[in-house]
């Protein structure tokens, strides 16, 4: 894949990224945006699930743009300010012109999944979904539980911050069905798993953004 780094600007904010397009392959390609975990703990773009994430989707001839969350100084704030960013980012991507403006999706692990959940009425350019081991609060409540689009949750068996049991029981109660799957043995920092975790993702967005009307 071939890399490109961006920035751009969120309500007057300098927000930094990297879109990575397949090579080779004719555009317009389908895009997916994809979130990092939490930036108080280390959580960036270059986040090695987030950067699996992005290779697998290269190898399926889908792009994506991953980017830094805005700073922020206390949990309230950056939960508002990260639904916005993603926001943000799926609209730049839903203007570029060697995207397909109707496949395109989101992506996000833990702190960007749950970014991801916040957001998920505003995010309606996005033809699919997929969270990785996204906190059970953020889902629960959000518009996920009564959207009808495709929607993807995995979690490690021995996430000790996402319960698999209580996640896999939100998500079976959902309006409409959704996807859910577990990783054996991992935890929440899914050391060791991230090439799985990528392959999985990109599997399960390919199945609906690389079928559908062209752009």
């Amino acid at each position: 894949m071939s890399q490109t780094a961006i920035s751009y600007e969120v309500d007057g904010d300098q927000i930094d990224g990297v879109v990575a397009q397949p090579t080779p392959g004719e555009a317009p390609h389908p895009g997916v945006v994809v979130c990092h975990p939490h930036p108080l703990f280390g959580g960036d773009m270059n986040s090695p699930v987030v950067v699996a994430i992005c290779a697998a989707l290269a190898e399926k001839g889908i792009a994506s743009l991953r980017f830094d969350f805005r700073p922020g100084t206390d949990a309230e704030q950056l939960n508002k300010t990260s639904a916005r960013d993603v926001e943000v980012a799926l609209q730049l991507l839903d203007g570029w012109e060697l995207i397909n403006s109707v496949r395109l999706g989101v992506a996000g692990y833990s702190f960007g999944a749950a970014a991801i959940a916040r957001a998920s009425a505003r995010l309606k350019p996005a033809r699919a979904l997929a969270l990785v081991a996204p906190p059970v609060a953020a889902v629960r409540g959000s518009s996920l539980e009564n959207d009808d689009r495709p929607r993807y949750f995995l979690v490690g068996g021995r996430d000790r911050l996402v319960d698999p049991e209580e996640l896999s029981d939100l998500v079976a109660g959902m309006r409409s069905p959704a996807t859910f799957e577990t990783l054996d043995g991992a935890d929440h920092m899914l050391r060791g798993y991230e090439r799985e975790i990528g392959e999985r993702v990109a599997e399960f967005l390919a199945g609906f953004l690389q079928a559908g009307p062209a752009a």
